[in-house]
């Protein structure tokens, strides 16, 4: 910047100036200009102007022409008209007026403002006198000497103040640049824009100074004042790219994408070896999804910045998006090479290589971001997801616990320890776990799910059906929330709305044969027994290895009074799953029924009350095995525990009157 106006100046008259000029003074006449003309936030004008370029941030009344640029930066104002070459209309300016735009070389200065209409009316001064008026012509003769006077007077104005606002190359300046620049790196915004604006005192034609309060506005967000001090850094240092970058940042901020990408390739023109301006607005075409200009912006940037990491792992990004994966893990690998101690490049390959099912690898990279960077939430969920995967449940639980460490409040981190804690059936745990992870996250469907499963078990009828209830609210897609809420409802002998949930499960998955023994379920409880048998009897063809299925068709038979057959269908789902206790149940009672292997009942039945001593229908099968072999006080004994459990169960009730009144048949031997 050649000259400096500052705020204060008032001039009235023809101004004709050289180099580029910077006005924060009121005037009022007519303005020529040979290079850039800038009216700062304190500037008014009321005039015409013409120049190569100008730029407005205060006020002007009159006609503009410029012929190379306009620009009419945020809060300012024009009242007039507008002829340029090339024109620049920031958000937030105020234009009342018309504007031509010329596509020809311009007219010389003074015949291009003669043809221009000032808007400022004039009023001249006559001075009292008795002599007669003069002609136009003496009149004529006289103005020229008083406008050749106002012209000198002002070119004198003009060159004080190159005088006045050159910087003064002292000990005072720097030191605060220094300073402010320490402040805005240690985050202190507000103590730096007090020492940038005291910095303004001592110079305002140091461009550094601008461009720190920039640094400022945009971090505080005030995106318009930042673009308002860009602008004048720029105008102070035209050739300066990291100015333009920064302007082009903070347009980006507002959304304003186009001007972003113009002040990008500003950049560039000004220094078409800057890395830094190529990377960026190769980040900007990446969002906006210009794939081919993004990848030709950012391979410019690798080219150039060969000790930089971020243009690697932006292409790297990019071709992630375009499923390049080969591609894209050689890129981030490069960003590893150049920066190894890294945790989060490390992760995103991690990524990368699960994503291309080379998941030892993976693993391998989730290790080294957690070893890099303990604190790295995302590295162990990573490699706590991958154990989990691979069904090494301790070695998950472990690194779950890691993150909870680091993220106590995570609802993740919460759903997933449930869930682990529900496969290891630990459910005491599993139910902390999971009522903390919907406490933080109550639109966690699965770990409605989760924990309504669990509840269930306990026979907690009520707060099960809420929560599985809620689970289908969240995710009515969902097919086992509806068979577990089915399976509740059965529970609370609402049969018929049981039917319904079991057959929404089944419209959701068709072939699932858990959802079939469920509404098999509820077709028992309403003696719909052939229907029963029509549904299970194909699926026991198709799935022989299946124990539930065996079993599902022991208990219809049972139902039908057909022992002997059902008998066969429970030792072939016991022959299948010798682990499941209501098999061995109801085997041992269908043993005791029959009067046949009643040792091996016995031994069954009292491993399923080893296993829950308080189940009070494992409680009646002992019982019953007891009666059959003439141990009736033992058997009226064992199902006054039964009653004690559930006294208001009838069916138990009537077992104690038969143990007490019926003589067993003679037990067979065996």
């Amino acid at each position: 910047m050649d000259s400096y106006f500052e705020k204060g100046i008032r001039l009235k008259g023809t101004l004709w100036v050289k180099g580029a000029v910077h006005f924060d003074g009121d005037f009022e006449g007519e303005i020529y200009s040979s290079d850039h003309f800038v009216i700062g936030k304190s500037g008014k004008i009321l005039g015409n102007i013409k120049t190569h370029n100008v730029t407005n941030m205060g006020f002007i009344q009159g006609n503009l022409f410029a012929d190379n640029k306009v620009a009419l930066m945020n809060d300012s104002r024009l009242t007039g008209d507008i002829s340029t070459y090339h024109l620049i209309i920031d958000e937030g300016s105020n234009f009342e007026g018309r504007c031509k735009m010329i596509d020809e070389a311009p007219k010389t200065v003074k015949e291009e403002m003669e043809a221009l209409e000032r808007p400022v009316p004039k009023t001249a001064k006559v001075s009292k006198s008795s002599s007669a008026p003069k002609s136009s012509a003496s009149a004529s003769k006289s103005f020229f000497p008083l406008k050749k006077a106002a012209g000198i007077a002002a070119v004198v104005l003009v060159i004080a103040g190159v005088t006045w606002l050159y910087p003064r190359e002292g000990d005072e300046l720097e030191p605060m640049i220094k300073q402010g620049y320490e402040l805005v790196a240690e985050k202190s915004f507000a103590d730096a824009e007090i020492i940038f604006k005291k910095a303004l005192t001592v110079s305002r034609v140091e461009s550094r100074v601008y461009a720190g309060l920039g640094d400022i506005y945009f971090e505080d967000k005030r995106y318009n004042d930042a673009l308002a001090q860009f602008q004048r850094a720029i105008d102070l240092s035209p050739a300066n790219g990291e100015y333009r970058i920064k302007q082009a940042k903070t347009y980006s901020s507002k959304g304003q994408l186009k001007e972003a990408i113009e002040s990008y390739q500003q950049a560039v023109e000004n220094d078409p070896k800057s890395g830094a301006a190529f990377y960026n607005m190769g980040l900007l075409y990446l969002e906006q999804k210009d794939m081919d200009k993004a990848r030709e912006s950012l391979k410019m940037s690798v080219g150039l910045d060969e000790n930089s990491f971020e243009p690697h792992e932006a292409l790297s990004q990019l071709y992630s998006q375009e499923n390049l994966y080969d591609e894209a893990i050689a890129e981030i690998s490069a960003a590893i090479n150049l920066k190894n101690d890294k945790s989060s490049l490390h992760l995103t390959l991690g990524r990368l290589l699960l994503e291309s099912g080379k998941e030892d690898e993976a693993v391998k990279a989730f290790k080294k971001a957690a070893d890099l960077f303990p604190q790295n939430f995302s590295a162990q969920i990573r490699i706590a997801d991958w154990y989990y995967t691979k069904g090494m449940l301790e070695e998950s639980l472990e690194t779950y616990k890691v993150a909870e460490t680091l993220d106590s409040d995570n609802p993740v981190v919460q759903a997933r320890l449930g869930k682990i804690y529900v496969d290891k059936n630990d459910n005491t745990k599993a139910q902390v776990a999971l009522e903390k992870a919907i406490k933080l996250n109550p639109k966690d469907a699965q770990s409605h799910y989760e924990l309504g499963r669990l509840v269930s078990n306990e026979e907690k009828w009520g707060r099960a059906q809420s929560l599985l209830s809620n689970a289908i609210s969240l995710d009515a897609s969902h097919g086992p929330s509806h068979y577990e809420l089915g399976m509740v409802l059965l529970g609370r002998e609402k049969v018929d709305a049981a039917k319904d949930e079991f057959q929404k499960a089944l419209d959701l998955e068709p072939k699932n044969s858990d959802f079939i023994m469920g509404l098999v379920l509820a077709l028992v409880e309403k003696k719909e027994l052939d229907k029963s048998l029509e549904l299970l009897l194909p699926i026991s063809k198709s799935e022989k290895g299946n124990p539930k299925i065996f079993f599902a068709i022991c208990n219809v038979y049972t139902k039908k009074g057909y022992f002997t057959v059902a008998t066969k269908h429970c030792e072939k789902s016991f022959e299948l799953d010798k682990s499941n206790y209501k098999t061995m149940n109801r085997l041992a009672w269908l043993y005791a029924k029959k009067g046949i292997k009643l040792k091996k009942a016995f031994e069954l039945s009292s491993q399923t009350l080893e296993a829950f001593p308080n189940q009070s229908g494992f409680i009646d099968t002992l019982s019953e095995i007891l009666y059959v072999r003439g141990e009736t006080e033992k058997a009226m004994a064992k199902i006054q525990e039964a009653i004690k459990l559930k006294p208001n169960n009838p069916y138990y009730k009537q077992q104690l009157w038969k143990f007490k009144n019926v003589k067993p048949k003679s037990a067979p031997a065996g």
